[in-house]
Parts: structure tokens; C-alpha cells; sequence
């Protein structure tokens, strides 16, 4: 026998654990030690039903508890002390002793400090943990309450194991029916594109973005950090097509280069090897600047401005994640197709060496054409012997010159710094781009996985024919084959880009499951229904397709099952045997055992129904010889 008390302590032990173990890790040192010492230290009190808290006590320390935790409020973090608020408020209530209305309090405060690790992360580790943590707590919370109400009808009560499998089984039916119609709401439901929460989310986390200026050494320092940049779905492309544009500079300003809003020109592609479509997944970011494959066109997803010079900008800030889809022209030239304002292209920095104003003389001598500069422009940088690195960089106001005759080392900015002085200094009007090189392809998502470390600077110069063709100085490099394929190269390995794929689906068929994206899975639902085929749909709509067939499964075989007891069973074996010998018409579903055996004259039967009633009427279940008999007498029937 089992004590429904002990049940229940047992049940508040487990709502705790799941309740706390998502969120506490994003909580600091002090309220985890408080919680795991307080889960630890309710148990061994429940076990032994002796308490450090009571009453008053509790009360006080609860009131001392919010208090502390409201002075920590501020605008910029609510969250936090509210959850750990929350948390000192249930370690309270699990060492104080507890009555019916005190488990309900643990149950309740449970599911808020769980929804506190809602306003901390929504990402896989920590939403689909919510999501587990979730289920296996409403499993909890919904079998203590149905204990809890035996437990008010008899607070001594102890059940048989037999007793609380039933009931324990009846109970799952609820929370299986819940949570079907959880997923079936998700889909269903409006919802807005902004979190209701995020005014509560502690702090802004977008990442840095992009720098608006070039200085060599400054784009070293920024995409030395391996963090996600975002994610581009698209098929598997050549490396030499892998250039993520963001935005121009085409400003010199001291020694950096900046961006300011460029002459009024039109452009197309042109010249392009294939058209790609692309979707392009990124997180929050403090600038307005959008990824594309370059070249892009037809741009969706987002409200945004492009400017003339082939650089999208969102026309809100980026705070949170986005979707964007385009189709691009990969290794397409941009064709302007009206004037243009080369002087505004031609702008010298303030600062320039010698030695760099002489090299420039030497390129543009004997009235060479723009097309022969631009190849002398190449080949000095082909057999200058320069080195790709990402240390031991020349610094000081000559940088560009110490890096180009001195040092000959240096990163995408050197190269593209020193490359876009001499072209303009030369008379070709030039321009720089910053976006990113490269990146990982996941071949179980199908996508690429772009980090900050493939930050890259490249040139875009015009030609005669008014065409803006990209130029990548760093290509020159010695080891360019080895240092720029490094950031090609995959570095996950498989069981990684599984992760990263689930990663990634989770965020595409949870995060940013909106109300757009529902209008679209209708469609795409309703258009497989009229073809009468099998259904196209994306990995991430399984993901709850499957676990709403599963529910209403498991809540099928919960409530159709009937598990028969062995003495039912021996009834129902009889009653099909007589039908079997007499035929159907013969054993009424309303007959008694008794009449069945006199109205049929079969003696086993009369003896049959003997030996039950003799157990059952008498509030016992059948001994082992009385079944034994039971069967030999269903054989001789």
C-alpha cells in the first residue's frame, strides 16, 4: 500500500526539479545554490514531516524575500529578479509543512518560474528544454491534482498498486488531451511577429553587426569571434560565388572609409552564370543592414529600402530574429544603365604616401587605358609577394604603405584599402563592400551556416562599358588558397550539423511561426488536399504534425482501452464458448451466469458459475485452485 501524502510529496519534489532546471542556470551562483540546497532540503523534510519554517516564520521570510528581489527592477530587466523572486517563493513553500491548498501553491509557482525561462531564451537549448520541461511538468501538475482530491476525502488514505496504476493512467488522459490541442492551437491561433514579453527580456542581446568603417586593423579586431552571423538556405554553390553583401563604403574619411548616401545611378545584373534562390535566416542586430547573396533581386520578408548602389537596409531596426528570401544572380557584373558620378568615386583619402603616389604614376604612364590599368593594378598586387595574416599587422598612420612595401602582411582590409587608394588614384572610380566570404554547408539542412569570423572586405571597380565588377585583392595573397579556403572549409562535423540543423529548424518552425507563416501553411495544406497527393511539407510543420498524431493517439488508446480483470476475463471466456457451441442467439448479454447454465443445461456452466459467485459474491478475488478449475471447466465446454 502507498500513502497518497507520500505520493504527493513526492509529485511537489518533481514539479520543483522540473520547474527549476531550465532557468536556473541563466540566474547567477547565489539563487542556484539557494534553489538546489531548498529542493534537496524539502524533500528530506517531507520524508520525516519536520520543518525549519512555519507560519509566521514563513510569512516573514516570503515578505524580506519579494522585497530584496523588487529593489533589483530596473527598466532594463524585469525578468530576472521576478523570477528569482518566484523561486525563493517556492523553496519557502517546500520547507514549510503542507496541507491541500500548500501543494497547490507549489503547483502554481512551478509553472510560473517555468514560464520565466521563457523571458530569458527561446533558442533550442533553452525552448525546446521549456518545451520538455513543460509536458513532463503538466503530466506532474495534473496527476497531483487528482490525487490531491482523494487525498481531501481522507488524508490517511494509502492506495494498493493495482489501485494507482488505474488511477495514474486516468490521469494521463487529461494532460494528453491538453496537449494536442496546445499544437492544434499553435497552428490556429493569431499571433503578432513582435513577443509580447520582449519588453520584459533582460537587456538587448542583437550582436554587434558590421562596422560602418573600414581602418586597417579595425575589421581584424571585429570578425576575430566565431559567433553566428546567420544562415543562408540555398543549394551547395562554387566558393568563388560565396559573397554575402551587406553594405558600400564609398567614403575615404582620415584613413577609414565610410559610407554616405551615394549619387543617384541604375543598375541591373547582368552577365550572370544561374539565378539562385535563397533564404537568408539572422538574428537580432543594432543596424539596419541586410544580408544578400550578391547580386540580389526580389527581395521578400521584410520591409526594406534599397539604395543605388545594390545594398538593402530593413526599414525598421533588426531587434529581433528575421527572415528574408531573395533571388540572386551569382557571378553577374552590375550594369549602370544611366549616368553615373565618377568623381564622387574617385575621392582620395587626406593621407598618402610617396611611394604609393609614385606607383600610382607608374600604372596610369603613357596614357594606358582604364582597362590596362586596371590589369597593371593586378598583376603589381600578384607579384608583390603579399601574405594573408591575421597578426603581426602593420599599424600607424602609413599603415596601407608599411603593409604594401615593408611588412606585406595583412587582412581583407589591407588588401582592400590599398587596392581601392591606388585604383582611384589611377583614375578607375572604385568603391569597397563589406559583407562576408565563405561559410559551412550543412548538408542536412541544406543551408549554409555563416559565422562573424567570415567577416570580408572586397573592391567593386567600374569599367569602361559602366559596369561595376567585383574585385577581391585578397585572392592576390601568396597563401590565398590555403588562408581563404580555411573559411570555407566545413568545420562541424556530422553529428554538429545535426544539431545545428534541429537548431535551426526548431527556430524556423517555432520562433518564427507567425501569422504570415500560418496563412502559408494553410495554403500549402489546402493546395495538397485539392491535388489529393502526398503532402510537400517542410521538415519544420512535421515537427508538429507528428507530435499532434501522437497525442491523439496516445488519448485514443488511454480512453478506448479497457484493461478486464482475471475474473472478468473468465466471463467473457465463458459467454464465448457457449455462443460457440449454442450459437449466438442463445447467450443473451443480460443472462446471468446461473440462468445460462439451467436454460442450456450444460452442467461445466452450472459449476462454472458456482465456483464464481462463490468468490465474487463473497468480495474476494479467485485463489489460484478455483482458476485452475475455472479453466478446466471452460475446456470441457
Amino acid at each position: 500500500m502507498v500513502r497518497i501524502k507520500s505520493l504527493i510529496n513526492i509529485l511537489s519534489t518533481i514539479v520543483a526539479i522540473l520547474a527549476l532546471a531550465p532557468v536556473i542556470p541563466y540566474l547567477g551562483t547565489g539563487i542556484t545554490v539557494v534553489a538546489c540546497a531548498g529542493v534537496v532540503a524539502g524533500a528530506w523534510c517531507d520524508r520525516r514531516e519536520r520543518y525549519p519554517l512555519h507560519g509566521a516564520a514563513a510569512t516573514v521570510v516570503s515578505i524580506i524575500a519579494i522585497g530584496f528581489y523588487a529593489m533589483q527592477v530596473s527598466w532594463v530587466d524585469v525578468a530576472t529578479p521576478v523570477t528569482q523572486a518566484l523561486i525563493a517563493l517556492l523553496v519557502i513553500r517546500l520547507l514549510t509543512p503542507k496541507e491541500s491548498r500548500d501543494y497547490l501553491q507549489i503547483f502554481v509557482l512551478g509553472l510560473f518560474v517555468l514560464a520565466g525561462s521563457s523571458l530569458v531564451s527561446l533558442d533550442l537549448g533553452l525552448g525546446f528544454g521549456f518545451l520538455t520541461y513543460l509536458v513532463l511538468l503538466i503530466f506532474a501538475v495534473i496527476l497531483g491534482l487528482v490525487l490531491l482530491t482523494v487525498y481531501e476525502t481522507d488524508k490517511r488514505m494509502a492506495m494498493s498498486r493495482q489501485d494507482l496504476y488505474k488511477l495514474i493512467r486516468v490521469s494521463l488522459i487529461m494532460p494528453v488531451v491538453a496537449l494536442a490541442l496546445m499544437v492544434v492551437f499553435f497552428f490556429v491561433l493569431p499571433r503578432t511577429r513582435q513577443p509580447m514579453w520582449n519588453f520584459l527580456n533582460p537587456g538587448s542581446s542583437a550582436k554587434s553587426g558590421l562596422a560602418e568603417s573600414v581602418e586597417p586593423g579595425s575589421y581584424a579586431r571585429i570578425s576575430s569571434n566565431g559567433d553566428l552571423a546567420f544562415r543562408a538556405e540555398t543549394e551547395e554553390l562554387a566558393p568563388e560565388d560565396l559573397y554575402w553583401r551587406a553594405m558600400v563604403l564609398n567614403r575615404p574619411d582620415g584613413q577609414s572609409w565610410i559610407r554616405v548616401p551615394p549619387p543617384r545611378e541604375k543598375a541591373r545584373p547582368v552577365n550572370s552564370s544561374r539565378t539562385v534562390e535563397t533564404k537568408i535566416f539572422a538574428d537580432s542586430s543594432n543596424d539596419q543592414y541586410l544580408f544578400t547573396l550578391d547580386y540580389p533581386t526580389m527581395l521578400s520578408g521584410l520591409k526594406y529600402r534599397r539604395h543605388d548602389d545594390s545594398v538593402f537596409m530593413a526599414s525598421r531596426r533588426l531587434d529581433r530574429p528575421y527572415q528574408l528570401q531573395m533571388v540572386s544572380h551569382v557571378g553577374a557584373e552590375l550594369a549602370v544603365t544611366g549616368p553615373i558620378d565618377e568623381a564622387f568615386y574617385l575621392a582620395l583619402p587626406t593621407r598618402i604616401s610617396t611611394r604609393m603616389m609614385q606607383l600610382a604614376t607608374g600604372i596610369t604612364n603613357q596614357e594606358a587605358s582604364r582597362q590596362e590599368r586596371i590589369h597593371r593594378l593586378a598583376n603589381f598586387f600578384r607579384t608583390q609577394q603579399l601574405v594573408y595574416a591575421q597578426d603581426d599587422l602593420p599599424s600607424g598612420a602609413d599603415a596601407i604603405d608599411a603593409f604594401l612595401f615593408d611588412k606585406k602582411r595583412g587582412y581583407c582590409e589591407f588588401f582592400a584599402s590599398a587596392y581601392i587608394t591606388l585604383a582611384r588614384l589611377s583614375g578607375i572610380p572604385s568603391r569597397l563592400v563589406g559583407g562576408y566570404l565563405g561559410g559551412e554547408f550543412n548538408a542536412f539542412g541544406g543551408y549554409y551556416l555563416v559565422k562573424e569570423d567570415n567577416a570580408h572586405v572586397w573592391v567593386e571597380i567600374l569599367t569602361n562599358d559602366n559596369r561595376w565588377v567585383r574585385v577581391d585583392p585578397s585572392q592576390w595573397a601568396i597563401n590565398a588558397e590555403a588562408a581563404l579556403h580555411e573559411r570555407r572549409a566545413a568545420k562541424l562535423s556530422a553529428l554538429q550539423q545535426l544539431i545545428d540543423n534541429l537548431n535551426y529548424q526548431w527556430t524556423q518552425g517555432v520562433l518564427l511561426f507567425d501569422f504570415y507563416r500560418q496563412l502559408d501553411f494553410l495554403r500549402e495544406t489546402r493546395s495538397t488536399f485539392r491535388k489529393l497527393r502526398s503532402p510537400d511539407v517542410e521538415l519544420r510543420y512535421l515537427l508538429w504534425v507528428g507530435p499532434i498524431l501522437i497525442c491523439f493517439a496516445l488519448g485514443y488508446v488511454l480512453t478506448s482501452r479497457k484493461k478486464l480483470s482475471p475474473e472478468a476475463r473468465f466471463v467473457e471466456e465463458l459467454r464465448m464458448r457457449l455462443r460457440r457451441r449454442y450459437g449466438d442467439d442463445a447467450v443473451s448479454p443480460a443472462s446471468g451466469l446461473e440462468e445460462l447454465g439451467e436454460r442450456l443445461d450444460n452442467e461445466a456452466a452450472r459449476q462454472f458459475a458456482k465456483i464464481y459467485q462463490g468468490a465474487v459474491f463473497r468480495n474476494r478475488s479467485l485463489n489460484a485452485a478455483e482458476r485452475q478449475r475455472l479453466k478446466e471447466l471452460l475446456r470441457e465446454i
